[in-house]
């Protein structure tokens, strides 16, 4: 019985380190702030570099699979995996996390996650395939659970290099049990790598992610100061880096298109088809799932952020905070699985959204200077509407297709995810930075407690770039000033009541893209997915 599931526990343990891994870094925020010397905004680029590395080589993971086979190709990325969490545990500065963990980490869970699915089903068929779906589906739910409170509590009692360094452990065990995996069979007539549709694919989400992370410091549309490549300075019409590069990413995106439409038309060797993109109800539901996990990645990002900054929770304290919501996502999951014999998955996934949306409204009203923990407890109603949301899409995407074109669809719709991922971290810390710029101007602006005198100057520290940082962070940078008491009290409250308003925009932005996901499942199918 062990042998038969082996290549189950194997793949079981590689999907829990790839989805663990993240919510580890989300509650250990703090820390990697204090011990890497970085800001917010710098632990936002990681996570947003990390999806988007997914997002930008997890079609090209599935075609190298087809290439080299997709069993080393799995064991290519793991190793990859293990080589960046080792990186990210001895790292001492942003700069070498971006590239263990962002760069090379990132790569390698896009090499393993579109062949651990491809490898199930070579490996089981009919009710046993169906059962192995069915655990690796659970393990991302338990992944996503437990991460919270094993990265609160080593971050809190120890260190959060353990949390990689254990992940280093898991991988050294998958590489053990993977002799469990059948050998790749000599493949005839391998399909070619499509060198340029790859180039294009990486260059495009590139190019509109860093453009959106960039925003912050350079302005959205016109330019704050101008981007500097050595002696070159880029800045047309007076224009930022950041539309620029939004809008050669969506050139390159039309190329790529293009580029791909012209392969398929000549029987090539494509990234991926194009006509898939023509089969009614897909392109929604790769965009409703997109914006779902944007949702996630983006509340995952802020809900800890305000409990380290506002309450000043520990990592372990934010874990466990976290745990009624993540438990909220796995019940709903269930129950949504359960009413797919009475209700149509569109139904259902509308049902989420609108649960989603009152969720983020109750966080967003009860997000006041004067909030309590507990006021927040109501973030639970948006774990239920994504759970609800989660138990449908997918399998929704997946019979709109024909068998044979699922691995395809299956590349397509993991690029969407962590897209959204990418796109949703990104947009949402950038949103919160603005939002508090542009608050503490006007707030210096309008006391009455600050001397005129001192205005310029503290206006002048915002517009360097002002960070989300705890009371206490702001406490022991106004020591190193000569500011009075009165002076000191009335920052303190400036920058507190203007970091709050930060936190509640920055969830008004999340409601916006929960009612953009919640119209755009009108384009779903109407398909009920079991019937009675």
């Amino acid at each position: 019985m062990m042998k038969k599931w082996s290549v189950l526990i194997t793949l079981s343990m590689a999907m829990f380190i790839i989805v663990i891994d993240t919510t580890i870094m989300n509650v250990s925020i703090s820390a990697l702030i204090e011990d890497l010397d970085t800001t917010v905004s710098g632990i936002q680029g990681a996570i947003s570099i990390y999806a988007l590395v997914m997002a930008s080589f997890i079609l090209i993971g599935g075609k190298l699979g087809d290439i080299l086979g997709k069993k080393r190709t799995f064991l290519i990325g793991t190793i990859l995996f293990g080589i960046g969490t080792f990186t990210a545990s001895i790292s001492q500065g942003l700069g070498t996390l971006l590239i263990g963990w962002s760069v090379i980490e990132g790569l390698g869970s896009a090499l393993m996650l579109p062949n651990i699915q491809t490898l199930l089903r070579d490996e089981y068929q009919g009710k046993d395939l169906a059962f192995a779906y069915s655990i690796v589906s659970a393990i991302g739910a338990v992944g996503a659970a437990v991460g919270p409170i094993v990265g609160g509590y080593l971050t809190t009692f120890h260190t959060w290099r353990w949390a990689f360094l254990l992940e280093v452990l898991v991988v050294v065990s998958v590489l053990v049990l993977s002799r469990s995996i059948k050998a790749d069979l000599p493949m005839e007539g391998k399909p070619k790598f499509d060198f340029a549709g790859s180039f294009l694919s990486v260059l495009s989400l590139f190019s509109i992610v860093l453009g959106i992370l960039l925003g912050q410091v350079y302005g959205f549309w016109l330019a704050k100061q101008p981007f500097v490549i050595g002696p070159f300075e880029i800045a047309p019409f007076g224009l930022s880096i950041t539309p620029v590069l939004i809008g050669l990413g969506i050139l390159l995106l039309m190329l790529l298109f293009r580029w791909e439409k012209r392969q398929e038309g000549t029987g090539g060797d494509g990234l991926f088809k194009p006509s898939l993109f023509n089969v009614p109800g897909l392109f929604p539901g790769f965009f409703v799932r997109s914006l779902q996990m944007g949702l996630t990645a983006a509340f995952l990002f802020t809900f800890p952020l305000l409990l380290q900054l506002t309450f000043e929770f520990t990592a372990m304290q934010t874990g466990f905070a976290l745990l009624p919501l993540s438990a909220a996502v796995l019940v709903a999951a269930i129950v949504g699985a359960r009413l797919t014999a009475r209700f149509i998955a569109k139904r259902i996934i509308q049902a989420g959204f609108l649960l989603i949306i009152f969720g983020l409204g109750i966080v967003a009203a009860t997000v006041k200077p004067d909030v309590q923990p507990s006021d927040l407890s109501y973030g639970v109603v948006f774990g239920a509407g994504i759970g609800l949301v989660t138990s449908q899409i997918l399998n929704l995407i997946y019979s709109s297709v024909d068998e044979h074109e699922t691995p395809e669809t299956a590349g397509i719709t993991g690029t969407f995810e962590q897209l959204g991922n990418s796109i949703g971290v990104a947009l949402v810390g950038t949103i919160m930075i603005g939002t508090l710029m542009t608050g503490l101007t006007v707030s210096i602006e309008d006391s009455t407690a600050i001397p005129q005198q001192y205005k310029p100057e503290l206006n002048a520290a915002v517009q360097d770039g002002v960070q989300l940082v705890s009371d206490t962070q702001i406490q022991n940078w106004l020591q190193t000033t000569d500011a009075d008491a009165e002076l000191k009290a009335e920052i303190m409250d400036i920058y507190a009541a203007d970091r709050t308003q930060a936190f509640k925009v920055g969830i008004a932005f999340l409601i916006f893209l929960a009612l953009v996901g919640l119209v755009s499942t009108v384009g779903l199918s109407d398909r009920k997915l079991v019937e009675k």
